[in-house]
């Protein structure tokens, strides 16, 4: 079992998730990967913010949840939705210029070997043009870098 360096089980779970499950229970469920190579991205990007505030679906979901797909990998504990803090400030208010910052992380982070496990997906029915934060998962699926 991992537990990241970087990250608290709040930060990656929805708070009603929290009230139900034991916290060793919930660092089992996760693919361990995906918890890894969240650290892994915390070094190669600076602050990395998944579940805070308002942001409560980013991390893992629970199952009457309506964000995402019905079988969203983040009901399986094997993705997250991370917003790199310094992308945020810099382009806050400018989502085409936020996307293009994304998509060069995306790229970057394509070309770490430790990242192969990951699928970045970087568009999605609700966003045809371009996701606006980091969407990375361990899916079982044949591409890595994924348009629905």
């Amino acid at each position: 079992m991992y537990k990241p360096k970087y990250f608290k089980i709040k930060e990656l779970v929805n708070p009603e998730i929290l009230k139900k499950v034991p916290e060793n229970t919930l660092w089992q469920m996760f693919d361990d990967r995906l918890l890894m190579s969240a650290d892994i991205i915390r070094e190669k990007c600076g602050v990395l913010i998944i579940n805070t505030g308002t942001l409560t679906d980013c991390g893992v979901r629970d199952w009457t949840s309506t964000t995402g797909a019905k079988y969203s990998a983040h009901k399986f504990f094997r993705a997250l939705d991370g917003h790199i803090q310094s992308i945020e400030k810099q382009y806050a208010g400018n989502k085409a210029e936020k996307i293009k910052a994304y998509n060069k992380v995306r790229e970057t982070l394509m070309a770490d070997p430790r990242l192969d496990c990951l699928n970045f997906e970087n568009k999605s029915k609700e966003y045809p043009n371009g996701i606006p934060w980091l969407h990375f998962d361990t899916y079982n699926r044949p591409n890595r870098l994924f348009s629905a």
